[in-house]
């Protein structure tokens, strides 16, 4: 089995734990389970529990937290000192994805995105969906959440814990801020050129996208 870590903190020691109902999960984990040897990319803080959950069932599991990444200042481009008062630097997107989306040439029969597009830089957040669509196999599933606000008690960055049923358990997991949300066109454009993708609309005003390549 693979493990791919871009940060060692686990979420079993971070805040309130909450859970929510996801169709989205439930429709990725019935596609887990048809078969073994998958290879999945798990975004946010490491967690032992979905390690365990997702080699149980025979499959390879990858974890990346970019949203912590994303604040270092390395990627930061300075100000030039020409530009106007108040302007503020630039995120290097191609730079951030270079060094932080470099599989090895591995690819990917399901990623699981979770709300991690609200909070990057906004102007990475088509190159995120544009790299997933190179690294995920034919037929393979891509589950993204997107919150409808910019703050509330819902948008805690939190980790999204697997289950054997059809809720998630999340635990806080951070202080970053939601940096954008975005509207159902904006969400159709990042996902073109996969074959299918569906929406669902949770009770706390968090959309899931559920897209096949």
């Amino acid at each position: 089995m693979g493990l791919f870590k871009k940060d060692s903190r686990s979420a079993t020691n971070s805040g309130e734990r909450t859970t929510r109902h996801s169709r989205g999960w439930a429709e990725v984990r019935s596609y887990l389970k048809s078969g073994e040897t998958m290879r999945v990319l798990d975004f946010g803080a490491t967690s032992p529990a979905n390690i365990n959950y997702l080699t149980t069932l025979g499959h390879s599991v990858y974890m990346s937290n970019v949203v912590q990444e994303a604040t270092r200042p390395e990627w930061f481009a300075p100000v030039p000192a020409d530009a106007p008062r108040g302007a503020k630097p630039e995120f290097d997107v191609d730079r951030f994805i270079a060094a932080n989306f470099d599989f090895s040439g591995r690819d990917f029969d399901v990623v699981l995105l979770w709300d991690t597009a609200n909070y990057l830089p906004p102007q990475m957040v088509p190159a995120l969906f544009a790299r997933l669509r190179e690294v995920l196999r034919p037929e393979g599933m891509l589950l993204a959440l997107f919150h409808g606000y910019l703050v509330g008690p819902e948008t805690a960055f939190s980790r999204y814990q697997l289950t054997e049923g059809d809720d998630l358990i999340l635990l806080e997991s951070g202080n970053f801020p939601v940096l954008q949300i975005y509207q159902t066109r904006q969400i159709e454009k990042f996902l073109e050129g996969y074959s299918s993708f569906r929406f669902f609309l949770g009770k706390d005003n968090v959309r899931e996208v559920l897209a096949v390549r």
